[in-house]
Parts: C-alpha cells; structure tokens; sequence
C-alpha cells in the first residue's frame, strides 16, 4: 500500500525516473525503525517539478508520540517554510539543526541528509523535532538583553508562529510590538480596534498595572487568568532596556484547563464507581456472615469466615479507592484496615499482637488488592496454625524498599511448619502463589523452623 503511494506521488509530481523510484522505495523500508530508533517523526520528501517546493511521498511516526495529528504524506513542504528541504534537495548538503514550520504550524528543528543514486540527489531524508517550548524557555530567559528585543523584531517567522502572544511596551507604556498571536488572541477577548500603540493599562488582564510593574525592576511574574470561558498563562517581565519596558508573554491554555476538569469529573466519577463497589461488597459479607450465624457444621463456618475476610480485603482496595483522586492508595493505610478487620473476625480467646511497620509507599488499586489478598490468606494461616498449644504470639509485618523492589516480610513466632508440608492444591496456596507471580509479577521466600516463620514478598517497582 505505502509502495503504491510513493509511485503514484512521485510520478505524479516530479521528474524522477523508474530507478529512482525504486531507490526511495528501498530508504522507505527502514523509516519506522528511524523514527523509533531517533523518538521523532520522519519524512522522505522529494523535489516537486515546482523547484521551490517539495513533495512528502512518505512518513513513519515514533512509537511514543508524533508532532502530526493528520496525514501530511502528500502536502507541499515549501521554501519558506522549510528552507533547509529544499537547500538539501538542490546542494546535496546535509543540513543540521534547522528551524522549520511544518504543515501543522508547529516549529521544529530539522536534520535533512540527501538520498542519491548515481550521484544524482532524488530525496531527502528528514528527522523533526519540536522545539516550540526551547524557544519559549529562550524567550524567558532572555529578558535582559537586547538580543531579546532584536530576535522578537527581526525574526517574524518564528514569534508569528509560536504557541503564545507576546506584546512588548516601552517606557511610556505604548504597545510596539506584536506577533499575530496577539493580535488573534485580544480580537478573541472583544478589541475589535486595532492595539498598537495602545497603553498597557487599556489591554492589561491582570491586577498589576504598567506604574506597578515599573516600581520593581526585577518584576517577573507568571499568573493564570480567567475570562468568561476562557483561561491564560500571563507571564510579565520589566526589561532592562532604554526604549522598552514590559514584555507580555500570553498562552491560552483553555484546552487544557477544559481537559484537567474532565479529569477531575472523570476522577469523582471513578470514586463514586469504587464506593457503590464497596457498599455492594458490604451488602456480600453481611450475607455471608448471617450464613455462617445460621450454620451448625463448624467446617463450615470456618470456611464462610475465610471466604469473607477475603472479601473484605478486595473492600479494602475499594473503600481506599473512593477517598483517593487518583488510581494510588497507601498500602500501610491498606494493611492497618486489613489487619483491623482479621483481628475483629477470631474469637478464640488468644492474644495474638499484629504490628506493621516499615516505609510506606503508594500502589495502583490492581496490585493493592492482590497484595492484600496474598497477606489475608498468610495471616490467616498464622492465626489457624502458627500458634498451636499457645496462649498468645506475635505477627510482625515488615515493609522497605530495596533496590527495584518493594519488600514485604511477615514474620510469627508461632510453632512453624515443614515447608515440604505445604498443600499445593488448597485455594488458600492458590491465591497467594498465582497472585504474587500473575498480578504483581514478583517472588515469594518461605522460611520456617520451631522459632516461627518468616514470608518475604519481593515486589518489582
């Protein structure tokens, strides 16, 4: 498919032969390598019948993200544009590092390198890479030389297409340079008239006014501005200069401020979702347990009582979930509630002390509620059987972090077992050893002797 576009592209609009068509073909085989091996969008592009214009006949974008939002293959990349395609196409010179305007509108830096057969240039090559915030930095930090100034007057090409307004004023606090920017962005707040030379006070959309800002010399500011439906990032600057004064650098992040409250809706949303989860999950263990109350067969409520701290651990997850903005909970905070509920389900009369302790870390609610699971399930075997023939014992839960991994130990002092011992086919074995190699990709070590038993779990991070 990409083969028949490149044919019909270049022998529709250039001058290349069979041959050469074939050459390009063969560069267009190793693109999406490139473009992933560089992290950056690249171009074949190749010289129109136009000779001020070039053709792009073929694109691979990065796998992390493009610069493009549309298909640029076939659109024009013009001299003016993009001066370094074309200065390539007709030296064969490598150029490096240039600036451009692609067919978004976007400025970037280009590496252009020659494609020849038989010593003849039929194409070129081009990496991009988006430069727009470099220039932004550039512009901030530039603010006390007049090469600010000069590259703001004499560079058009670059401030017009810019993501920002940027007006300038001098010491009287006339408006004297603007970019389009400004221009678009003050028609879009309701100055219709044309704001040159117009004082800074008559335009200004933030508190401080030109007086304010000429009293501090080192006056740098940034402020966020509302108007209407409308939001703005306002950085202000009080230059050293003899003729200018004030520089007004103005982004409108609208978009951007729309998409952040669809995320916090977003966000009450999934907090709503995860406590009508945990309300269900509590209507499932109150069943549960009114079973249990009602069942003569001991077996058998021991079996229901497991069946809902097991449940109560996956409540925990989501209860955590519902207080928290993101998809993060704290896993002592996880443990402490686990750990509260198992205490308050055993009634037999022994003092068994659970301590947790350790550096906390915050968890995604997937792994959380499989390593609640996983310490369910080895708690519970401590309470069952760790302290046979005693009257009370001890249960240490031990959390660090080390190297790339998360830590966790449960250490008794109970009676311990032979490991050899273990029933491989018990759900109880079952969820611990699937969660712990399926869900949270990690390892599980089993020490045990007549001093107690040690469980370390080894979580990457």
């Amino acid at each position: 498919m990409m083969n028949n576009i490149i044919k019909s592209l270049c022998k529709e609009n250039t001058i290349l032969n069979e041959n050469e068509i074939d050459k390009i073909l063969e560069v267009s085989k190793s693109l999406d390598l490139m473009a992933n091996f560089y992290d950056s969008d690249v171009f074949i592009d190749v010289l129109s019948k136009d000779v001020e214009e070039a053709i792009v006949v073929c694109h691979s974008k990065p796998k992390n993200k493009s610069l493009y939002a549309e298909n640029v293959v076939g659109k024009k990349a013009l001299n003016e544009n993009e001066p370094g395609v074309i200065k390539t196409l007709n030296t064969g010179i490598t150029t490096r590092d240039i600036k451009a305007l692609t067919q978004e509108y976007k400025v970037v830096k280009q590496t252009i390198q020659p494609v020849t057969l038989d010593e003849k240039v039929i194409a070129v090559l081009i990496v991009e890479k988006d430069i727009s915030s470099e220039l932004k930095d550039g512009f901030d930090k530039k603010k006390n030389s007049h090469e600010f100034i000069n590259l703001i007057k004499n560079n058009n090409f670059l401030t017009d297409n810019l993501n920002a307004a940027i007006l300038i004023f001098d010491k009287n606090g006339k408006l004297k340079i603007k970019n389009k920017n400004a221009v678009k962005m003050y028609e879009k707040l309701g100055f219709l008239c044309d704001i040159q030379d117009i004082h800074y006070n008559d335009i200004y959309i933030e508190p401080k006014k030109f007086e304010d800002i000429l009293l501090d010399e080192n006056y740098d500011e940034t402020n966020e501005v509302c108007i209407d439906d409308l939001y703005f990032k306002i950085k202000t600057i009080h230059i050293k200069d003899d003729e200018y004064k004030v520089v007004k650098i103005i982004e409108d992040i609208s978009d951007l401020k729309q998409k952040e409250a669809e995320l916090v809706l977003k966000s009450v949303s999934v907090r709503e979702a995860h406590h009508r989860v945990k309300n269900n999950l509590h209507t499932v263990i109150s069943i549960i347990r009114k079973q249990s109350r009602l069942s003569n067969n001991e077996e058998v409520k021991h079996c229901l009582d497991n069946i809902t701290n097991r449940v109560f651990a996956i409540l925990s997850t989501h209860h955590l979930l519902s207080k928290e903005e993101d998809n993060n909970i704290s896993i002592l905070e996880a443990m402490n509630l686990l750990v509260s509920n198992i205490q308050g389900g055993y009634c037999d009369n022994k003092d068994i002390n659970i301590c947790i302790t350790g550096e906390d870390f915050k968890i995604g609610g997937e792994k959380a509620t499989a390593i609640l699971l996983v310490i369910n399930e080895i708690i519970q075997n401590c309470y069952d059987h760790a302290f046979e023939g005693k009257e009370s014992g001890n249960i240490r839960i031990l959390i660090n972090k080390e190297n790339n991994y998360k830590n966790i130990a449960i250490i008794d002092d109970g009676v311990g077992f032979s490991t050899n011992d273990i029933d491989r086919k018990s759900l109880g074995t079952f969820i611990i050893d699937s969660y712990i190699t399926q869900v949270l990709k990690g390892t599980l070590e089993r020490e045990s002797n007549e001093k107690g038993t040690k469980i370390l779990l080894k979580i990457p991070v």
